[in-house]
């Protein structure tokens, strides 16, 4: 660490004057399967997590928070690898703002999901599928934790607004 910053604005300013707008964009297409994959394995397993918990517990609330939080680990599980790929991708990016050799890459270069998938295929062949699941433990932790967090209030939410606007 040269710590050559001093803080995220610092960063910004950097990327944005050597690489310009597809320089913030750095690992959008990682991104957007990382989200895909956890949105999806969310919602395709939560319904089925709140009928395995009601079984055993009886409190509405109780069984949100565990059948979101299960759903939101489950997510994670599926799109753990894609947050490992896109950091080392926008790692890779931003030690290139310092080579004036590299040249600057296109306005579409950060929608490419080439390098993205490039790099999850190195990263399997070199450090296997534990490389690809690093920090996996405190992710489940953490977005299991949003998970619940969805899964309590994204009902009462939706009642409230149905209730406020006189929808059945």
């Amino acid at each position: 660490k040269e710590g050559r910053f001093n803080g995220s604005a610092d960063i910004a300013k950097h990327i944005w004057r050597t690489r310009g707008f597809g320089g913030m964009m750095i690992g959008y297409a990682g991104m957007q399967v990382r989200q895909c994959l956890w949105t999806g394995g969310f919602f395709l397993t939560l319904d089925v997590y709140k009928g395995a918990v009601s079984n055993v517990v009886s409190n509405k609330l109780a069984q949100d928070v565990l059948s979101g939080f299960c759903a939101g680990a489950t997510g994670t599980a599926l799109n753990c690898w894609t947050d490992v790929c896109r950091s080392i991708v926008q790692k890779k990016a931003l030690a290139d703002t310092f080579d004036p050799s590299i040249p600057k890459p296109g306005a579409f270069e950060p929608y490419n999901p080439v390098p993205f998938f490039s790099e999850a295929a190195n990263l399997a062949k070199t450090k296997g599928i534990g490389g690809l699941y690093a920090g996996v433990g405190p992710k489940m932790i953490h977005l299991g934790g949003s998970g619940a967090i969805l899964a309590v209030l994204m009902p009462r939410f939706k009642t409230m607004w149905f209730d406020m606007m006189g929808i059945e």
